[in-house]
């Protein structure tokens, strides 16, 4: 028998006297439950009736309503449930209409199985746009249309739909609104001149309504601009200058050294020189994508530095923009940067170079790349004392060659399995689902409870207000937790749709680590650099290299695993509830280290060949071994000017021992053979 399930959710909020009920769960069919193929064989409905004071006088009595409700349903040939009433109730919001909102459970809980719900006016139903809007979703979720008799409203026609798309236009139009009001009291409040909130500037501080100087602050405010402005001076100079004599700023009642984005965004903001600019954030944009216009007034606050000084920091700002560029290899993109964590402090490494002048013969040396800890840098105060650093060309081949073989390791099959066995299962899905059924059922109707207990107290009661904090952290409890359940549930029942169609990429994620590498050769540094953040939440690697040559010590992995169809995948963007992740961590200490972690310098090879052979080896020896095995060895900087010189060539019994030692450090295969 095929499986049937709807989901609902009714959302609101408030305090006494105000309080917005959710009403978020689902039903499951089976085989005990009656069968509903169509439309045609739900002809049971509930009657809704309401009227309050003014209402008694238009002519909408509740008999009046219930009369003409029951002619409409015995003409349309449908077999009223139950009959809902609430007499004197204002349609303002769902709150304060006990029939209304028990007519939702019912509708929630699938107690009577209708197909409708009949209302004499739209009016009758409620009179809150939004309100409406959500309990019409409720209805729509669990296939049951709303029949507003005289209003001649069908949610089940395309008039009726129509009618549900003005009302959502209007609700729209209504925080659209609101927002307006709020950015044009703040837009009012920055031609004032005033202080439009946010950050507080350090070198002020908030007195009443406004910000004033705090001149102890200033003082090292000028300090910055002053010292910005000498000859030769940078932004990270000054901020080693800071640091070097012990300036400090207070974050949270903790002293803090100054960092380079500190600085810099001090000598960025024209506030300190009386301007207040808005719109100044580059992502500032319209809805349409265009810029916002940018705008600046004089602020009522007092300047820090003068108009003057302000003129000349931003003119050599202007000037050494362009020295940042990159020169050596543009396009290079340090891949694993900020993933890769420091062993000491846990920030992420970030990457830096090592670039030597060549005095022999002129130019530079082959450059360096490092990854490093940025908070050891002078320019970030120095916070961390692991002045490590991490060849990245080896780290990067590491991190590579364990992503080529992650279809074989132990843990990630592990993972797939019980991620295939488990949350894939359907009857585990369902059975999820049904605990999470029962969780909002009974979270609703403490909810409920809680509601009537806060109305009927008495507000003339010397404890009233600490009866009502008590109800009222309660019920702010409840809702935290349906919200969590309602978008719990929704995530469920999507991966259920698409698990009882097999539409699951498990084997797609299995496919693309089997393929790894030719995927990756065919990729820009970029798209390198975005895969890796997609699949990888952390790298931590050991304080210093260890004796085998290990550099990683673990890699956390957190990777996506998509519910949805070709099809959705080819039109939409991926629905955040269509998707899983397969979280593990890989220890990497209880692997065999990579190749590039096994590579040894000329110095391990030389001690190696010496202790396993007893021969001494030159590292001109080395090179040459490796050059003709086809190991890359980079340029050779200081090879004599004078091709015709001679240069001495490594014997055969060296070569052997040489290739025995690069077979050692895993640079050969084990079964490489010498060459004639």
């Amino acid at each position: 028998m095929p499986i049937t399930f709807f989901v609902i959710g009714i959302f609101a909020i408030g305090k006494w006297g105000n309080i917005r009920y959710i009403i978020c769960t689902e039903k499951l069919y089976d085989d005990e439950q009656p069968k509903r193929d169509d439309k045609v064989n739900k002809k049971r409905c509930y009657i809704y009736t309401r009227v309050s004071t003014a209402a008694q006088t238009e002519g909408y009595s509740l008999e009046a309503q219930q009369e003409r409700l029951r002619e409409y349903a015995e003409y349309k040939g449908l077999q009223i449930a139950e009959e809902y009433c609430d007499a004197g109730k204002s349609g303002k919001s769902i709150v304060g209409r006990p029939a209304f909102l028990q007519m939702l459970d019912d509708i929630s809980s699938e107690k009577d199985h209708i197909s409708f719900v009949l209302v004499f006016k739209l009016s009758r139903f409620g009179r809150n746009a939004a309100d409406i809007l959500k309990s019409l979703q409720l209805l729509e979720d669990y296939n049951v249309d709303l029949v507003c008799v005289e209003d001649a409203i069908d949610s089940s026609t395309q008039g009726g739909k129509l009618t549900l798309t003005i009302l959502s236009a209007v609700a729209e139009i209504e925080r659209e609104n609101i927002q307006v009001q709020f950015h044009a009291g703040r837009m009012q409040k920055i031609l004032e001149g005033g202080w439009p909130g946010g950050p507080i500037p350090y070198g002020y501080q908030k007195s009443e309504k406004t910000l004033v100087i705090n001149h102890e602050e200033a003082k090292v405010v000028k300090l910055i601009f002053e010292k910005y402005l000498e000859e030769d001076m940078t932004i990270n100079s000054v901020v080693r200058f800071l640091n070097d004599h012990e300036y400090t700023k207070d974050i949270k009642g903790y002293k803090r050294p100054f960092t380079f984005d500190s600085v810099s965004h001090m000598l960025s903001n024209p506030f300190y020189c009386g301007r207040l600019m808005f719109n100044r954030r580059v992502n500032q944009k319209k809805n349409d994508g265009t810029q916002k216009e940018i705008l600046i007034v004089k602020s009522a606050c007092e300047a820090i530095i003068t108009e003057s000084m302000w003129a000349q920091v931003e003119e050599k700002r202007k000037s050494r923009a362009g020295n940042n560029e990159k020169v050596d290899n543009p396009d290079r993109i340090s891949i694993l940067s900020g993933l890769v964590k420091c062993p000491v402090c846990g920030a992420g490494l970030v990457a830096s170079k090592n670039k030597h002048v060549n005095k022999n013969k002129g130019g530079h040396y082959k450059t360096i790349h490092y990854y490093s800890c940025r908070n050891y840098r002078k320019s970030s105060g120095r916070i961390c004392e692991n002045k490590h650093t991490y060849n990245q060309k080896k780290l990067d081949e590491a991190v590579f060659e364990i992503m080529c073989h992650m279809d074989t390791m132990a843990e990630f099959q592990i993972e797939v399995e019980k991620l295939r066995s488990e949350k894939l299962s359907v009857d585990a899905l369902k059975m999820q689902m049904k605990e999470l059924r029962k969780k909002i059922h009974i979270l609703e109707h403490r909810k409920y409870q809680l509601g009537q207990e806060l109305d009927n107290l008495d507000i003339l009661s010397e404890d009233y207000d600490i009866s009502y904090e008590k109800v009222q952290g309660e019920i702010d409890h409840i809702y935290d937790e349906l919200e969590l359940s309602e978008d719990t549930l929704h995530s469920i029942k999507m991966k259920l749709s698409k698990a009882e169609n097999g539409e699951n990429s498990l084997s797609k994620i299995e496919e693309l680590f089997h393929q790894f590498d030719k995927l990756y050769a065919n990729m820009t540094c970029e798209e390198r650099r975005q895969m890796y953040r997609l699949f990888i939440n952390r790298i931590e690697v050991f304080p210093e290299n260890q004796a085998d040559g290990r550099v990683l010590k673990s890699i956390s992995f957190k990777i996506p695993i998509d519910y949805a169809g070709a099809e959705t995948q080819k039109s939409e963007r991926v629905n955040p509830d269509l998707t899983d992740e397969l979280e593990f961590v890989l220890d990497c200490s209880k692997l065999q280290p990579t190749v590039a972690e096994a590579k040894a310098t000329y110095a391990q090879i030389r001690a190696y060949v010496l202790e396993a052979d007893g021969l001494k080896v030159s590292s001109l020896y080395i090179a040459q071994i490796k050059r003709k095995y086809g190991i890359d060895v980079g340029e050779a900087y200081n090879k004599p000017s004078d091709s015709a010189k001679r240069v001495p060539k490594c014997t055969r019994e060296k070569e052997q021992a040489i290739v025995k030692a690069l077979i050692h450090f895993r640079m050969l295969d084990a079964d490489t053979k010498i060459m004639e």
